[in-house]
């Protein structure tokens, strides 16, 4: 995955919890209408941030994979 590609995934979950707060901080609903139109659009925002965190977790478990390859092939320094 390229930088921008995380960098992009990384703001728009930014962008996404604060919508969530946004939520949070709104008057309670009147109607059950409304209750349920406010639950479907918190549980939207809710899947998608927890889709781009499943991405850059799997993402970062695959790099720190790597590194561990890297570290583990470099000789050992005498000490």
């Amino acid at each position: 995955m390229e930088r921008e590609q995380k960098l992009e995934l990384i703001q728009r979950s930014l962008g996404i919890r604060h919508k969530l707060r946004v939520h949070e901080t709104m008057k309670a609903p009147d109607t059950h209408e409304e209750m349920a139109a406010i639950l479907l659009a918190r549980w939207e925002l809710e899947d998608e941030l927890r889709a781009i965190d499943e991405i850059l977790n799997e993402h970062r478990s695959q790099n720190v994979q790597e590194r561990r390859k890297t570290i583990l092939a470099k000789p050992k320094t005498e000490v």
